[in-house]
């Protein structure tokens, strides 16, 4: 396919400041590709002048091999294609003593965090249970990130606003104490390198010259500021993006920086790409009838040259079960037909605990189907017992990791033992492998400690010591952590906590698995010298915090939210749930807040499919067991009756659809 004449012009301007306003499907990545392409073997600007940012792993990876088919591999080096978060990595990794850190820091993963903020909660006579943990990481995320909460400068909303005022500066002196970063450090610690250090500023300024930013309109206050310090006074910058798209507020996104791009650069080219390649002309019209009524957008209109018959479909269901039977109904029938495989429909809704009634119904009808986001490999506990080993080998100050490995497997230090050993570790300010080797150069030092209990720790600390030095000189790490992993006595360990033999061997793959992506990771192309410990580490907690992977040979019906949707492409959709309360959020009617960010999301649901498109709402749904009438979501009356057919299903039109359709079941099954 060629380029259009918009998406050329996007091509070939390579100079000064350029807005990419990219419609859904309008062949995004593929401009951002060919753009490089073009600035490499047209203009010949050397790959290590560029860098193009993105928001996920996975769409960084999908811009790099796009790249390599288009630009030979030697041309590339040098270059910069990652997330904002591996950039300030990289960055950190080079200049991270500069902060008064150590060079081998540790990067905390969301388990971490969740365990210091416990004990700081605790620390403050704080019930955990009371306090999630999860929502002062929350609160203390989107201060990072918006930098609009500072401690002691803003009046508090609720109690849990309060509490994070008050754990804020614990949490941060904390981390640095531990040596130890969070992942939104990854960009707030950079700019602070960037704009406290001149000379690091400069050396990345004389380094690169040309940028490019994808997903734009999802950019925070905070990754703009640093981009900004990064880049210096070049205005050699492209960002691609979509106000229309912009979903996620709730994690400091503000839509306001792709919005003003034009007031920052006056001078900027900005070019619309509206025509959509994946979507039949009705779903874009029914779109734009949907998108246009928010306030504040840059105003365009997307198109489609694909035709089709058939409309967008809503139906008013009576309840959540008869909105799953209608859903899964209609999809058992496509099935059946051969019309899609099950890899190609999506059921996508405002919030996961909507996926209930379709899962109950999809297993009574025996289709396979995949909850996406329900399951990753690093929660398994085996990952995570051997992440922690690895942590603690690659230091052992990291107290939070000793105590999830201390007793795996058992060794008899009881809770008793270990209230002893933290208590001792708090009053000599020391950590407790600090206070491990005390206890074996002095035989007398904490006497009530009984001596099995001694030894057990003696040998802990022996295995310690040992891979400690062996990842230090081993010429490959793949190897010692299969040593380690035999040595701990993973195995056994497993066989003891599992009757079923098949469990036993997948949790042990599973092992294997970690083991091959460290050797995966040391053989990486273009590396220029000997990965260590701690850059595998770190590696793991970017995939950790990543968005999951999608299996593409999956023929199981997608079940997932909109916002997980994002990106993605199906041949049939349905967009289930619209209902007030829903979607908008309940949370966004009870304060009063505009809803343009909840008809994005559903813009977002509604440029998914390809070829069909099905809307459901039920008029009534079960609360805590009680059944509570539901009224239709507001934005259901604001898209087009020409692009839209309206089912509002009273009793006798269900009876009816359901005669036909087990008729029209009966006669494919004699076929």
């Amino acid at each position: 396919m060629k380029l259009n004449p918009a998406q050329m012009e996007a091509v070939l301007t390579v100079k000064g400041p350029l807005l990419v306003f990219a419609g859904a499907g309008s062949g995004k990545t593929r401009v951002i590709t060919n753009r490089i392409a073009h600035m490499i073997e047209k203009e010949k600007i050397p790959s290590q002048r560029i860098v193009a940012l993105s928001f996920t792993n996975k769409s960084a990876k999908e811009m790099a091999e796009r790249l390599r088919k288009m630009v030979p591999r030697e041309k590339l080096k040098g270059i910069v294609l990652s997330t904002f978060h591996s950039l300030g990595l990289k960055i950190l990794k080079e200049h991270i003593t500069r902060l008064g850190y150590k060079e081998t820091f540790l990067l905390f993963n969301g388990g971490d965090q969740e365990s210091f903020v416990s004990e700081l909660l605790k620390g403050k006579k704080i019930d955990p249970k009371k306090v999630p943990p999860k929502e002062i990481l929350r609160r203390i995320s989107f201060a990072k990130n918006t930098q609009k909460f500072t401690p002691g400068n803003e009046l508090s909303i609720n109690e849990f606003d309060s509490i994070t005022e008050e754990l804020f500066p614990l949490y941060e002196e904390g981390l640095k104490e531990r040596n130890a970063v969070d992942f939104d450090d990854l960009i707030l610690l950079p700019k602070r390198l960037l704009a406290e250090f001149e000379d690091i500023a400069t050396l990345y300024r004389k380094k690169y010259e040309y940028y490019l930013v994808d997903e734009f309109q999802d950019t925070n206050q905070l990754q703009y500021e640093f981009l900004s310090l990064f880049r210096g006074e070049t205005d050699n910058l492209c960002v691609v993006g979509d106000d229309d798209q912009s979903i996620y507020a709730f994690r400091g996104s503000n839509v306001e920086l792709i919005l003003n791009f034009e007031r920052e650069f006056p001078h900027a080219k900005v070019v619309r790409l509206l025509e959509n390649y994946r979507s039949t002309a009705n779903i874009i019209e029914a779109a734009n009838s949907l998108i246009k009524n928010n306030t504040g957008r840059k105003e365009k209109t997307l198109f489609s040259r694909i035709p089709s018959i058939e409309k967008v479909e809503y139906y008013e269901t009576s309840d959540e079960k008869e909105e799953a039977i209608f859903v899964v109904g209609r999809i058992q029938s496509f099935l059946v037909k051969n019309e899609f495989k099950g890899k190609e429909i999506a059921i996508l809704f405002r919030t996961n605990f909507q996926s209930r009634p379709f899962e109950e119904e999809l297993r009574n009808r025996s289709i396979p189907y995949k909850v996406v986001g329900g399951y990753n490999f690093f929660d398994r506990k085996e990952i995570r017992d051997c992440i922690s080993y690895l942590r603690y080998v690659a230091n052992p100050k990291d107290d939070y990791s000793l105590l999830r490995i201390i007793n795996t497997p058992k060794r008899g230090i009881g809770p008793s033992t270990l209230q002893i050993l933290q208590e001792e570790s708090f009053q000599k300010k020391s950590s407790l492998f600090d206070i491990f080797l005390k206890m074996i150069e002095d035989v007398d030092y904490l006497p009530e400690i009984k001596a099995k209990v001694r030894q057990e720790i003696y040998h802990f600390v022996e295995l310690i010591e040992s891979f400690k030095k062996k990842f230090a000189l081993a010429p490959k790490l793949a190897p010692v952590l299969r040593e380690m992993i035999t040595q701990i006595g993973f195995e056994k360990m497993i066989s003891q906590e599992e009757d079923d033999e098949k469990v036993v061997k997948a949790r042990i793959y599973n092992l294997s698995e970690l083991v091959n992506m460290l050797s995966f990771f040391e053989d990486e192309e273009g590396r220029e010298e000997k990965p260590t410990i701690f850059d595998f580490l770190q590696r793991l907690v970017l995939l950790m915090e990543d968005e999951p992977k999608e299996d593409e040979e999956d023929r199981r019906v997608q079940l997932l939210t909109m916002h997980q949707s994002k990106g993605l492409e199906f041949d049939l959709v349905f967009l289930v749930g619209l209902e007030e309360g829903i979607l908008p959020n309940s949370r966004v009617i009870e304060i009063g807040e505009a809803v343009d960010e909840e008809r994005r999301l559903l813009y977002v649901g509604m440029t998914r499919p390809r070829r069909k498109l099905y809307l459901t709402s039920a008029s009534t749904r079960r609360k805590f067991g009680e059944q509570i009438e539901s009224a239709p979501s507001r934005f259901i009356e604001e898209l087009s009756r020409d692009a839209v057919l309206f089912f509002p299903m009273e009793t006798k039109d269900r009876e009816a659809e359901t005669k036909n359709f087990l008729e029209e079941l009966e006669k494919l099954k004699v076929s």
